[in-house]
């Protein structure tokens, strides 16, 4: 319920009309200042969210003044010094405070970036030198010295970089890929692999970076601008080190390849006889997919075919291919693809880059030292936030109220409401003709047994037992853990809601209700009634309402009990913009 409550506190965010002139004090509170700026956020958002009639300005006053005197009762009462209230403030300011603590232009700028790359693909070959993060000063300066010779011998042409890497590097892949990276996409490779990369000009070797695993220079080989393809295959696997089924691998997919020749439905070929079960249901469909998906010979193969070819068997790692080109196109636009983009940057980190621009235009503005670590500038422009964007300040005190005003309506009106038997009861009587129904209800049990015996056994207990013990006791004295050879509903219910209580309760002849096979006996335990007979028939509302009626006369006492003083000049310039 509070998360409700703050949630629908924190939908939208509107321009205060106030802001644009000198903020005034509309009321003061126990001698608390109250700004106008604060009743006019609250009046225009809650207004416009609201499906009902707009509320007039002095009747949102009232409201307005109401809920500001339960915040104040809840601060006498220290609900704002618990560590569970700062705690829950901290969360939901952290939640508020998270878009303006970041330079969008810098996220823009990454989210175009990536786009830029994502059409732009670059394949490149590396060399690495293992360096944990944590390595000493002595390992890691050993490290660097190995790989800066290694890269001044690359770039000296002293030695072909092929050569290096095979001599040097420390690539635990390197016996089965060589030096060879790939096609380095977007979102794939850590960032500082695709930075280097795209930072290098085609056919030059990377300046030395990190990784997690240690230190790296990367050739950079080719660009090529990406293109989507839409392909389909059919696949016999071979098993690795073994001639004989290589044999009959090859025999099959070469007959399958004149069978397709000949005319045969590509599409039915694969569903009948590809190893590839998951595209073979699919008449062997792989979608669309870019470079750098696939592995490198099936990716060549399928990128060399036109639209509508069909190509050779061809040899993979993991066994033998006929490919189908469906179609071939280019990447979707920007703006198309932007959201999804700005999430990847948001979770990777290239973000630091975003952090990096922000913690550089705070220092600007600010004027702050050179000595301040990049720590404490960021925090110093959380601790200043609020002063900066008015629009993020009255949302941080509306959590702030927000909470106090859950906390201790619950307390005062809420729970007490609900918990108070004696005061609901006679609130109901009180207020009976309030709760009137248009049509009858049926109040009581349904009963669904497997026999004859059982049900007037479970009927027994319904007539005999306290209504609010019927359930339980028919449960706990007629089935047990594996058998259930009674069902039981409880409910009050009006005619046309439960077909078998229509029928057995309602007594309706025309019900269609058919008693279920393992249940065949039906019986209803209970009475019709014209209106509510106890609060309980109608407890939702008398709660609501009996809450409502606590929360007028705790209104009441805070009115006597809190000093309330409006600023009339101010209430009148306010009203006189409207």
């Amino acid at each position: 319920m509070k998360k409700f409550f703050l949630s629908f506190l924190a939908l939208v965010s509107l321009t205060v009309l106030y802001a644009a002139e000198p903020d005034q004090v509309l009321m003061t509170i126990d001698g608390k200042p109250v700004m106008a700026s604060e009743f006019l956020y609250i009046f225009q958002k809650n207004n416009q969210e609201s499906s009902a009639d707009p509320k007039s300005f002095d009747e949102y006053l009232e409201l307005f003044t109401n809920f500001k005197l339960k915040v104040a009762e809840a601060e006498m009462q220290h609900i704002d010094t618990t560590q569970a209230f700062k705690e829950e403030l901290k969360g939901y300011r952290a939640q508020a405070v998270e878009k303006y603590l970041r330079d969008e232009q810098a996220i823009d700028s990454l989210v175009r970036l990536s786009y830029y790359r994502m059409r732009h693909f670059r394949r490149a070959s590396h060399i690495a030198i293992r360096c944990q993060q944590d390595a000493s000063d002595s390992l890691r300066q050993a490290a660097l010295a190995r790989i800066n010779f290694i890269r001044q011998q690359a770039v000296s042409g002293k030695e072909d970089f092929y050569a290096l890497a095979e001599k040097y590097s420390e690539d635990p892949n390197k016996s089965t890929n060589g030096a060879e990276l790939g096609w380095i996409i977007p979102f794939r490779y850590i960032y500082s692999f695709e930075d280097a990369v795209y930072n290098t000009p085609v056919g030059s070797i990377t300046p030395v970076f990190n990784s997690p695993f240690g230190l790296h220079i990367a050739l950079v080989e080719e660009e090529i601008e990406t293109e989507e393809v839409h392909a389909a295959h059919i696949m016999k696997m071979v098993p690795k080190d073994d001639p004989a089924k290589e044999q009959t691998a090859k025999a099959q997919i070469d007959s399958l390849y004149q069978v397709i020749l000949n005319g045969a439905d590509f599409d039915e070929t694969a569903l009948k006889n590809s190893d590839d079960k998951g595209s073979a249901m699919r008449g062997g469909d792989l979608g669309w997919f870019t470079r750098g998906v696939m592995i490198r010979p099936f990716e060549q193969s399928a990128f060399s075919l036109q639209q509508g070819e069909t190509s050779q068997p061809i040899r993979s790692d993991y066994g033998w291919h006929i490919i189908r080109l469906y179609e071939r196109r280019q990447p979707q636009p920007l703006d198309s693809l932007y959201s999804a983009i700005r999430r990847n940057v948001e979770r990777d980190e290239r973000m630091d880059e975003a952090k990096k621009a922000f913690i550089s235009k705070t220092r600007k503005e600010y004027s702050l030292p050179d000595s301040m670590t990049d720590d404490e500038v960021f925090a110093y422009a959380d601790s200043h936030i609020e002063e900066k964007y008015p629009e993020l300040r009255h949302l941080v005190r509306e959590y702030h109220d927000g909470i106090l005003l859950f906390e201790v309506s619950t307390k005062r009106v809420w729970d007490r409401a609900s918990k108070d038997t004696a005061g609901l009861i006679n609130f109901f009587n009180t207020h009976r003709d309030s709760y009137k129904w248009t049509e009858p209800r049926f109040k009581g049990f349904m009963i669904y047994a497997r026999d004859k015996q059982s049900a007037k056994r479970a009927e027994t207990i319904a007539k005999t037992v306290p209504f609010d013990s019927v359930a339980k006791t028919i449960r706990e004295r007629m089935n047990n853990d594996s058998v259930t050879i009674v069902r039981v509903e409880r409910g009050l219910w009006k005619q046309g809601q439960n077909p078998a209580v229509d029928k057995f309760g309602f007594k309706t002849k025309a019900s269609t209700y058919t008693p279920d096979d393992d249940f065949p006996i039906v019986k209803a335990v209970g009475k019709k009634l014209k209106n509510p007979e106890t609060y309980n028939d109608e407890r939702g509302k008398v709660v609501s309402d009996y809450q409502d009626q606590m929360d007028a006369q705790w209104v009441q006492e805070l009115r006597k009990k809190h000093n309330v003083i409006l600023n009339e000049e101010t209430w009148k310039a306010i009203k006189s913009k409207q």
